[in-house]
């Protein structure tokens, strides 16, 4: 007997359902198959914000010992004495608005914009006035605990030393926004149409440093060390330099935005506080960090209902501190502001497949950045090498060149010479005392004084070879006239490239003579500026670029000439007297007959040399040259994962060098001269 009521399984079938709800069914299935699903992210603020007790703008922060400091308009003083937490109020120091701050130890000064200075070196002390006339003063450094320098518009530079104001004003009229010192003697000041000026005498004398952009508004700069220096402009680009003194600056390609050379946001300041971690401040906001010097930055998440624009960091070390910015707002952070991320899983590095999405574009741009300066490296070392091995082995002595000549004609040419070589050495020599150096300190002389130092040995090379010209006779029978010119040059030459470390070379070649920044000048003067991204900027736009290729050329060259020198040697003299005996010049010879054959001969080490550039250029990370090794510290810095980002940089540079060896190795098999060396036997 069958059931009246229809069965579970007629209930839920696809036919017992209307052709409406079908529809009804297909759809809500849709919406949910195609929404993503929820991760549980949540992306909280590193920030907090405390209560300051007043809407004036706060313009300024500072730390003295345990205590920071806030100053703003109409003269608002707030302080702390839990790192931010709570504040209160002080007594307001006059009515003007206090626009800037710095400290020196225990040290604080405050610049008020009627152009009174606040100072008080310990905690407990009364604020001294220092009253001035100055106007349109915009920032302040103090340089000791009671010595300070202040810039301005117009270029204005103002140094209180001793209880006196000395005006330090340069030829420079642009306006002047920041200063920071790295200790009482060096400093560093920024303005309008990319400024920068450097001190190393405590802001008595001021010299102008090269901007990489002439157009710049630069608003802040902030020291690290005497070695690594920040800067920013209101543009949202990011200075940056590695060199002492800050000689040289580039703009940073920031890798967040697409390596462009700007956030694409307003700043306002930068606080470096770590080797890796700076901080940004800027109006609408705007709250940036960076872990690794600005290469990536990431903006912070505010505290609900915080819109303002910021003025000022205080950080009391790299991860705690303070900023300050208009109504009244502060912002404490125990973690530099760094946005928390709650309800997911934190980026597992030591997943291997998440290391390597997160380091593929760091690799690759390390990757092509050292097969630039190898390929150009290679044919400049070989270019080189090729020439030198010539100069080596070329037979003109002193004596084939003035054999031609009368004696009279040759020891006139020795008066001539023997008058300008004393003159070298005059004019050399009368250097040397204001270097003040006495006894083996003179040792140094080369360093003290370059241009000195040349003149003194070329004048003394002058003078010798003048006296033999003046003694010579017909038959030209003295020693000196059997010496080679060309070969001792090229002697000089390779003597000091083999004997000096490549990574000195690269150091004073870079920041001694600064031969990239010298070629950029010459480039750009001739071909213009370069763009951020065209052909131009990859041959030009990049001074550690160029100083890179030039260092391992001219290294590489030295040590290329010896194997040619050998390869040209271990061709039979035969074969230059039958060129020369068929009418061929001694370079025509060595052009058509010679050269040919000991390139075909040397092509293995000359390989092996090719190679050894490419590891060398690894070394190329000491002036700041984004090669394959200084990409692989930068992913260990964020990843600490030391054994797969070096892992990845040794397979690239094998990739790299294997790839070489065998294009040398095709070459050589193309080139083997038949009937030359032996095969080996089966």
């Amino acid at each position: 007997m069958k059931s009246a009521s229809p069965g579970i399984e007629r209930i839920f079938s696809w036919s017992a359902i209307d052709s409406k709800s079908r529809v009804f069914l297909l759809v809500c299935t849709f919406f949910v198959c195609t929404i993503p699903h929820s991760s549980g992210q949540e992306t909280i603020t590193g920030w907090n914000e405390a209560e300051s007790w007043t809407e004036n703008d706060l313009n300024s922060a500072v730390i003295q010992g345990e205590i920071v400091w806030v100053f703003g308009d109409s003269g608002t003083v707030r302080f702390s004495q839990d790192s931010g937490a709570t504040w209160q109020n002080h007594t307001s120091l006059g009515d003007a608005n206090l626009i800037a701050a710095d400290s020196f130890g225990e040290s604080i000064a405050v610049l008020s914009s009627e152009g009174v200075i606040y100072m008080k070196e310990v905690v407990d002390d009364e604020w001294d006035t220092i009253h001035s006339s100055l106007t349109g003063i915009n920032s302040i450094a103090l340089t000791g605990e009671d010595s300070f320098v202040i810039v301005g518009n117009g270029g204005a530079i103002w140094q209180y030393e001793d209880g006196s104001w000395w005006n330090r004003t340069t030829s420079f009229a642009e306006n002047l926004h920041d200063i920071d010192f790295n200790g009482d003697e060096d400093g560093l000041a920024v303005g309008d149409s990319g400024t920068i000026l450097a001190t190393a005498n405590g802001g008595a004398k001021w010299d102008y440093r090269e901007s990489p952009d002439e157009d710049a508004r630069i608003i802040s700069i902030s020291y690290f060390n005497p070695y690594r220096m920040f800067a920013v402009s209101d543009s949202g680009q990011i200075l940056y330099s590695t060199s002492p003194g800050g000689f040289e600056w580039q703009l940073r390609e920031i890798e967040s935005v697409g390596y462009n050379t700007t956030l694409a946001t307003t700043l306002s300041s930068i606080d470096v506080v770590s080797s890796s971690r700076i901080l940004f401040a800027g109006p609408d906001g705007y709250l940036g960090l960076s872990l690794d010097q600005g290469l990536n930055v990431e903006r912070n998440i505010l505290p609900a209902g915080v819109n303002t624009s910021f003025n000022d960091h205080a950080m009391f070390d790299y991860v705690s501190g303070i900023v300050v910015g208009d109504s009244g707002v502060i912002l404490f952070t125990d973690r530099a502001g760094e946005n928390e991320d709650i309800g997911f899983q934190i980026p597992d590095y030591n997943n291997f497949g998440e290391f390597v999405e997160y380091a593929d574009d760091m690799l690759l741009s390390g990757f092509i950045a050292t097969v630039k300066i190898v390929v150009f490296g290679i044919l400049l070392g070989f270019t080189i090498g090729v020439l030198l091995a010539m100069l080596k082995t070329a037979p003109t002595s002193f004596k084939n060149i003035l054999e031609r000549y009368s004696t009279n004609q040759i020891r006139g040419l020795g008066a001539f010479g023997l008058i300008i070589g004393l003159w070298l050495l005059y004019t050399g020599v009368t250097r040397f005392p204001k270097l003040q150096l006495e006894g083996l300190e003179y040792i140094f002389t080369p360093v003290g004084d370059p241009r000195g130092f040349a003149m003194f040995v070329l004048g003394l090379a002058i003078v010798v070879i003048s006296i033999q010209f003046i003694l010579a006779d017909k038959k030209l029978s003295g020693r000196l006239f059997k010496v080679r010119p060309l070969n001792s040059l090229a002697t000089v030459y390779t003597d000091f490239f083999r004997n000096t470390p490549l990574i000195v070379q690269f150091m004073f070649i870079h920041f001694g003579l600064r031969l990239g920044m010298r070629i950029q000048q010459l480039m750009e003067g001739t071909f213009g500026d370069p763009g951020i991204d065209g052909i131009d900027y990859f041959f030009y736009g990049d001074r550690t670029f160029l100083s890179a290729i030039f260092t391992l050329g001219l290294n590489s060259g030295a040590y290329q000439c010896e194997t040619i020198r050998g390869a040209i040697s271990a061709i039979p003299s035969g074969q230059m007297e039958a060129g020369r005996s068929i009418g061929l010049t001694y370079l025509g010879t060595m052009r058509l007959v010679i050269m040919p054959q000991a390139i075909r001969i040397c092509i293995p080490p000359i390989g092996n040399e090719m190679v050894n550039l490419v590891l060398n250029s690894s070394l190329a990370m000491v002036i700041g040259y984004s090669e394959l090794s200084r990409q692989g510290k930068l992913m260990i810095a964020t990843t600490f994962q030391i054994f797969s980002a070096w892992g990845l940089v040794m397979i690239s540079y094998f990739v790299v060098t294997w790839t070489l060896a065998l294009i040398l190795r095709r070459l050589e098999e193309k080139t083997k001269i038949p009937g030359l060396g032996i095969s080996g036997g089966a």
